[in-house]
C-alpha cells in the first residue's frame, strides 16, 4: 500500500497546487493590460497562439474566448507547423504567442525566431523567468507555478489557461469590444475558479477513486466534446496517453457520427464533457450517446453541477464540477480528467510522474 502511495505523487501534489497557481498566474493584471494595450496600439492584425502538447491545447481552448471577446481574429497552431503553415502568410502586424510550461521547447523556439525576422510582436508564457524563449521576446508572462516535478502538465496547464484568459479580457476591454459590466462579471468570475476547485478538489477525487476501479481494464477511450470542450478533450487524450497507458482519442461531437462511432462497442470507453447550457452544443451531443448507449459502449460523463442534481442521460458514471462561464470551462473540467488518470494509473501500478519514453522538458 506505501508503494501504491508513492505513484503519481508529485502528480497529486501538484493537482491540489493548482488553485493556489492559478491565483498567482492571473494577479498579474497590470502586466497582461500593458501587453493588451501594445497589441492594440499596433493595429494588431492576427493573433497565434503556438505550442506544443498541453501548451498547443492550452491555446487551442482560449481561441474561442478571443475570437469571442476581443474580435481579433485568433489561430492556434502547432509550433512545429508554424514554418510550413503561418509563416508564409506572417507580417509585421500579427502577434505570436508562444506558449511552453519550459520555454524551451525546440520548435517554440524556432518559430519565434522566424516571426522576429519578419517583425511580429512576440509574447512568451512560460513558468521559467530565466528561458531562452522569455527572454526571446518582446513581453514575457509568467505561470508562476513553482517546480512542475511530474512529467504530466497539471497545474501548469490550468496557469497558461488563465493567464491566456486574462489576456483575451484585457484585449477586448482595450479595443471596446466588451461592456464594462461583462468585463467586470468575467474577471471576477476567473478569479473565483480557484477557491470553486480548491472547495471542490477532496470530494472530486474521492469519487473518482471510487470510478477508476471500472477503468483498470480499458485500453482504449474515445473523449467527446465541442466548442472550448474539444480542446479539453484533446487535452484528455493526451493525458490518458501518457499517464495511464490508455490509448486517447479525442473527436468533436459532430466529427465522431462520420465514421469513429462504428468502434463503439462493449469494450469501448466514452468520456463525454458535457456542458451546462441547454443548448444546441449540449442537445447534440446527448443525442449522440443515446446512439452511442445502444451499441452498449460504456459512458463516463464529466459536467458540470446543475441546481436540482440532474445527471445528465444517458450516462453510466457521472463526475460533476463547479459551475463557470462557458469560455472558462475548460480551467475546471480538465481537473477530472487529471484526477483520473492519477487513479488509474496507480490501479494499474503506473508511476504516472515518469512515464516511460517520457521526460520533462525544463528550464532549470
Amino acid at each position: 500500500m506505501e508503494k501504491d502511495k508513492e505513484l503519481g505523487k508529485f502528480t497529486e501534489k501538484e493537482i491540489y497546487e493548482i488553485p493556489a497557481s492559478l491565483r498567482n498566474a492571473i494577479s498579474q493584471k497590470s502586466v497582461l493590460n500593458q501587453v493588451a494595450s501594445d497589441i492594440v496600439s499596433r493595429k494588431t492584425r492576427h493573433l497565434y497562439l503556438i505550442g506544443a502538447g498541453s501548451s498547443y491545447h492550452a491555446g487551442l481552448a482560449m481561441t474561442y474566448l478571443f475570437n469571442k471577446f476581443a474580435k481579433i481574429p485568433t489561430f492556434s497552431e502547432y509550433a512545429m507547423e508554424f514554418r510550413y503553415l503561418i509563416k508564409p502568410i506572417l507580417t509585421d502586424k500579427d502577434c505570436i504567442i508562444a506558449i511552453s510550461q519550459s520555454g524551451e521547447t525546440k520548435d517554440t523556439i524556432q518559430s519565434i525566431k522566424l516571426a522576429k525576422e519578419i517583425g511580429c510582436l512576440t509574447i512568451s508564457i512560460t513558468n521559467y523567468l530565466d528561458s531562452t524563449l522569455s527572454k526571446m521576446c518582446d513581453y514575457h508572462l509568467l505561470l508562476n507555478c513553482g517546480e512542475e516535478k511530474s512529467v504530466l502538465a497539471t497545474k501548469t496547464y490550468v496557469a497558461e489557461l488563465g493567464v491566456l484568459a486574462g489576456l483575451a479580457l484585457e484585449i477586448a476591454n482595450e479595443l471596446k469590444e466588451i461592456g464594462s459590466r461583462d468585463y467586470n462579471e468575467l474577471w471576477v468570475e476567473l478569479l473565483k475558479i480557484s477557491d470553486k476547485i480548491h472547495s471542490h478538489l477532496p470530494t472530486l477525487h474521492k469519487k473518482i477513486k471510487e470510478y477508476s476501479l471500472f477503468f483498470k481494464f480499458a485500453e482504449f477511450c474515445f473523449i467527446l466534446g465541442s466548442g472550448p470542450d474539444y480542446a479539453t478533450a484533446l487535452e484528455a487524450a493526451l493525458k490518458l496517453k501518457e499517464g495511464a497507458r490508455i490509448f486517447g482519442q479525442a473527436y468533436s461531437t459532430a466529427e465522431f457520427p462520420h465514421g469513429p462511432i462504428t468502434l463503439a462497442e462493449p469494450k469501448t470507453c466514452i468520456l463525454a464533457i458535457i456542458p451546462q447550457e441547454k443548448d444546441e452544443r449540449r442537445d447534440n451531443l446527448l443525442h449522440l450517446l443515446e446512439r452511442i448507449k445502444e451499441r452498449k459502449a460504456t459512458i463516463l460523463g464529466i459536467y458540470e453541477e446543475l441546481g436540482d442534481n440532474e445527471i445528465p442521460k444517458p450516462i453510466d458514471f457521472g463526475i460533476a464540477v463547479p459551475n463557470t462561464h462557458i469560455n472558462l470551462q475548460p480551467m475546471i473540467m480538465i481537473i477530472a480528467v487529471q484526477l483520473l488518470t492519477l487513479e488509474i494509473s496507480r490501479i494499474k501500478g503506473i508511476n504516472c510522474d515518469t512515464p516511460k519514453f517520457l521526460s520533462k522538458v525544463s528550464g532549470i
